[in-house]
């Protein structure tokens, strides 16, 4: 006589959420960042990166954050002097990160950008995303570190991923990427 037993739930469940996870990876992978208007300029003695961002594939980040996904989209913008020997000398850098996530209650999109007290918010997510992201700033210091007749590059590097993940399930996952599109990086070389 033949006994077989069955399969601890965890050895079942699994085969099953790695299957999930890679579906869910391809799609999220649907969407891409696309850049506008990235322009360095002086704004009363202040160092400005300025840029907007827009989101192909609104529909899966809209199924994302109704899924009760937060979103944070972080802008990292990296100024350097040209012409360095081996490396070109960092000047100046800026960091900023927006947060998006869904209202189930009011059901209503609510965008969180640094320096703003209250969020933006819109039941339209593409109206939403044109209004915070369309146009975004990033203070780099003052004008006065640039010196005339240089050039430079400034380098920003765009994300758009899943905030507020658990740190238990960040270990556990560490190979996992989070991001919801993948991160881009944009260069603008100019001469003062």
């Amino acid at each position: 006589m033949h006994c077989t037993r069955p399969l601890p739930l965890a050895a079942t469940a699994a085969p099953i959420l790695a299957l999930v996870l890679v579906l869910w990876a391809a799609a999220a992978f649907a969407q891409s960042l696309v850049l506008s208007n990235l322009v360095v300029d002086n704004q009363a003695g202040t160092l400005m990166a300025r840029f907007g961002v827009a989101v192909d594939g609104v529909a899966e980040i809209t199924e994302s954050l109704q899924n009760g996904a937060t979103l944070g989209l972080t802008c990292k913008a990296k100024l350097s002097k040209s012409g360095g020997l081996f490396a070109s000398p960092q000047v100046a850098a800026a960091e900023m990160t927006s947060r998006l996530k869904f209202d189930s209650l009011t059901r209503e999109y609510a965008l969180v950008q640094p320096g703003r007290e209250a969020p933006l918010k819109n039941a339209r997510l593409d109206e939403l995303l044109r209004a915070g992201w369309g146009e975004l700033t990033l203070d780099m210091g003052s004008w006065r570190m640039i010196e005339r007749g240089q050039e430079y590059t400034l380098a920003l590097d765009i994300r758009l991923h899943q905030t507020d993940i658990p740190n238990w399930f960040r270990r556990t996952l560490f190979f996992w990427s989070w991001d919801v599109a993948p991160s881009t990086t944009y260069q603008l070389h100019f001469k003062y």
